[in-house]
């Protein structure tokens, strides 16, 4: 994995602030061996660490005076396209953008570039990012915002870049990660933290953002990765839908007929979610272990959480999530003493033909072991590719790697896994009308102290992390349920 000028320099913040750790907690002592042995460590690796920055930045400030050499800067009429290049602190100066740029539209071109020059050298923290895919997404959303207004005058792809250099820049993470260890700051970083307060909040830093890295397996929450999602920087995601039109053949020279659809916008409003993560004091100085904790547990919280709510939420009326089971309501009747093969054919029978070329199944494993003894002789191939489908790697995270009757069949932790009365066990549609929104950004709070039952501390920090999305179904007529009685 490479190593940027940006993570050296975090890194040997972190250094400095175990070292002046050690040298408090044994001043006027001579350190035992262990303790020396680590302080023998940390200062052997600020050495080589400053080693190489020297080597990076040399070569860094050699690029920059041949990228700032006159002579190879473009010009037009009303812009210049010099611009903060690689490995200079500047790529993450916005103050020097705007001294840079000639126009509105200038400036928000040199903050992708810049923007795009920052994701190149970005690592991510979460074990399961796939750094590829990762970058991919971030640049993704930069291209598809570009054009895009919030209102404001102001594109929101320029939101967008502008969150991904203040919060991916080397003052800011170290600052970040000594507001989290409860390190004193500098006066530059006390401001690079104030550009993002929110509430009492700071963002995250865009590396460890869940919103934008897609770090998720889908183990439990399949939606994701089958349903229609959107990404805003707005509050509010607002769409178009219709009904189908009516197609008809006509004469020649007869006027047309009046095939026009009934057209309606359908709004959805993302809700906050939040999770709050204690952490000792101890491991709160160590950064580059908190982290990668905190990213898995943020994540591994989230799809929980969104498993059950994009399932069952009751919807923006209740600030959750419009859940699948709450949005769709058509059913169809299956008897718990007696469930059997004829009730899944009545399932994909009651599914309007218009959405079952694209359907999907989703349910629980125990549903699905059920059913896979419906047909035990293979005589009607009901698992059409059971026998092969396992035997590969399986397509995509929470998918079974088989079909239902023809249909891709995925696992969701949230349906019911046992035949009572009223479970509702399998869901048969057109997951391109189930919508997941998110808000780009997540935020977080840190509790300087946490205290026990008597008042007193325990030792302890907090992360009070907030984000928000929502799902909603777009057509119930594209889902039947089965129901059971």
């Amino acid at each position: 994995m490479s190593v940027t000028i940006e993570d050296l320099e975090l890194r040997q913040a972190e250094i400095a602030g175990e070292l002046a750790r050690l040298d408090a907690e044994y001043a006027g002592q001579v350190m035992p061996e262990e303790a020396r042995g680590q302080w023998n460590d940390l200062g052997q690796e600020h050495e080589a660490n400053k080693a190489k920055l020297e080597e990076m930045r040399a070569r860094a400030d050699f690029l920059r005076s041949i990228a700032d050499d006159p002579a190879r800067q473009e010009r037009g009429a009303d812009f210049h396209t010099r611009s903060p290049r690689v490995g200079s602190d500047a790529i993450w100066d916005l103050v020097a953008v705007r001294n840079a740029s000639r126009s509105q539209d200038d400036e928000a071109r040199m903050l992708r570039e810049n923007a795009r020059r920052a994701i190149d050298g970005a690592n991510f923290a979460h074990p399961h990012a796939d750094q590829a895919r990762a970058k991919e997404r971030i640049e993704g959303l930069l291209e598809r915002f570009s054009e895009e207004s919030d209102g404001s005058g102001t594109t929101e792809n320029t939101w967008l870049a502008r969150r991904i250099l203040q919060t991916g820049s080397p003052t800011y993470r170290r600052a970040f990660s000594k507001k989290v260890a409860g390190r004193p700051l500098s006066p530059e970083e006390e401001r690079a933290l104030s550009l993002t307060a929110a509430s009492g909040g700071y963002a995250v830093p865009y590396v460890l953002d869940p919103t934008l890295i897609p770090t998720s397996n889908s183990s439990v929450n399949p939606y994701r990765a089958i349903s229609r999602v959107e990404t805003i920087t707005t509050n509010e995601w607002r769409g178009v839908s219709s009904g189908a039109i009516t197609v008809a053949y006509a004469a020649e020279g007869t006027e047309a007929s009046d095939n026009t659809p009934t057209l309606a916008q359908p709004t959805c409003i993302p809700e906050r979610c939040q999770a709050f993560i204690p952490f000792s004091m101890e491991v709160g100085g160590d950064w580059g272990r908190l982290q990668t904790e905190m990213a898995m547990l943020i994540q591994e919280g989230k799809d929980d959480t969104e498993a059950s709510k994009f399932t069952t939420g009751a919807g923006h009326g209740s600030t959750e999530p419009e859940g699948l089971l709450v949005g769709a309501t058509g059913t169809v009747a299956a008897g718990t003493a007696a469930f059997a093969i004829a009730h899944l054919y009545a399932l994909q029978n009651a599914l309007p033909a218009r959405f079952q070329p694209r359907a999907q199944f989703v349910g629980h494993r125990a549903t699905y072991n059920l059913v896979k003894q419906f047909d035990t002789s293979g005589g009607g191939m009901f698992w059409g590719d059971l026998r092969n489908g396992f035997a590969h790697q399986v397509p995509t995270p929470g998918s079974l790697a088989s079909t239902l009757n023809g249909y891709p069949t995925n696992e969701c932790s949230a349906y019911a896994a046992v035949l009572t009365a009223g479970s509702k066990i399998l869901t048969l549609g057109d997951f391109r009308y189930f919508l997941i929104v998110d808000r780009l950004g997540m935020d977080i709070e840190i509790i300087p102290h946490l205290f026990g039952a008597s008042g007193r501390p325990t030792g302890q920090r907090g992360m009070y992390a907030i984000w928000r999305n929502s799902s909603d179904v777009l057509s119930a007529a594209a889902f039947k349920t089965l129901q059971t009685t």
